[in-house]
């Protein structure tokens, strides 16, 4: 009997949740009152040394007398060099020395407070970092849509998978998976697929309306070219009349032939005028492609495919369940919502259950 959901936890990439890799150093330490005229004469070669893959590092270290300024990876310096530095300390030698620096830039609070404590680094606040934090009413609201897609699973999964996609808190899509029946046939596939199916049927009917509508703007242009030129109206007159004669014996069937063409006419009108109202009252815009924006709420965490799929989809954030040991694509096996290759990303977060 599975737990309470209590809670969600974003799904990082590795790098967020790594321990500090610390690398060797050099730096030399002089006294606060000549640190500026050392930096100075040190700018182009410690810029040179850690700009391309150490400019988190910041140039120096205060302590409470002196300011450490950090070399780089080697520690001969040029003979220039250390001649400015020697006539700046009053013609005493500079004394370099060893330490350990972090070797990768901190991704977060914790990491920056930790990682500094070795040598001072610059930490960059990523720009949604505030969008991360999910208030209390967000988590209630995606657990609620968590626990439908749970029951769509029980009830229709044929491994009790299941799969709800939203926008704008509304449910446009939901599905159990069929996997018994097809392999390729998972909750989110078949979800997705209905998705597609609606679109395709909301543009098919703009598509034949936009069509209908030239029709009718044609026929008036002929109706009323046909009544514009008045100097054939002698023609109605030249008819013969056994065609009058004729055609008062088929009016009786045409008068049935056109009730029948008008009461299809308006049976189909009303059709498409129940379709257009479903349309407009539906929160699916008819520019819209495929899932953009939508959150996908699963049972279990997405498999590769399912995965790739909702890339292509433009999901926007995926909220799992329970975890994919075998084929896990978010979490368990990989991280592909990480990858930077990708052309599209979207935000994971696994629910967190109540401890037994």
């Amino acid at each position: 009997m599975d737990t309470k959901i209590i809670g969600l936890e974003q799904v990082y990439p590795d790098e967020y949740t790594r321990d500090v890799v610390l690398i060797s150093m050099y730096c030399f330490e002089i006294k606060k009152d000549i640190a500026k005229d050392c930096l100075n004469i040190m700018k182009n070669y410690i810029n040179s040394q850690l700009y391309n893959n150490y400019n988190h590092l910041k140039r120096c270290k205060k302590t409470q007398d002196h300011v450490e300024i950090l070399i780089g990876l080697s520690k001969d310096l040029p003979e220039n060099l250390l001649n400015e530095l020697k006539k700046v300390n009053n013609g005493e030698d500079i004394k370099i020395k060893k330490i350990n620096v972090s070797k990768y830039e901190p991704l977060n609070k914790k990491q920056y407070s930790e990682w500094s404590s070795y040598w001072p680094t610059y930490y960059r606040r990523p720009t949604d970092e505030s969008s991360n934090i999910l208030t209390k009413q967000q988590i209630e609201n995606h657990i609620k849509f968590l626990n439908i897609s749970i029951n769509i699973g029980n009830k229709f999964g044929t491994c009790q998978s299941g799969c709800v996609l939203t926008f704008n808190d509304k449910i446009i899509a939901c599905s159990g998976d069929n996997i018994k029946n097809h392999p390729l046939h998972h909750s989110v596939m078949l979800a997705i697929e209905e998705v597609a199916f609606n679109l395709r049927n909301i543009w098919r009917f703009k598509k034949n309306k936009k069509m209908k509508n030239c029709e009718n703007v044609t026929s008036n242009l002929n109706d009323n070219q046909f009544f514009s030129h008045k100097n054939y109206s002698h023609l109605d007159n030249s008819l013969d009349k056994k065609n009058d004669h004729q055609n008062a014996d088929n009016s009786e069937l045409c008068a049935i032939n056109i009730d029948r063409d008008e009461q299809e006419e308006e049976r189909n009108s009303k059709n498409d005028n129940t379709l257009e109202n479903c349309i407009s009252n539906s929160v699916i815009s008819s520019d819209q492609y495929l899932c953009t924006n939508y959150y996908a709420y699963l049972t279990h965490e997405p498999c590769f495919m399912c995965a790739m799929a909702m890339v292509h989809s433009r999901v926007k954030c995926v909220i799992f369940d329970k975890v994919n040991k075998q084929n896990g694509a978010l979490f368990s096996k990989g991280k592909l919502h990480c990858l930077k290759s990708l052309n599209h990303h979207f935000k994971v977060y696994k629910t967190v259950r109540e401890k037994c």
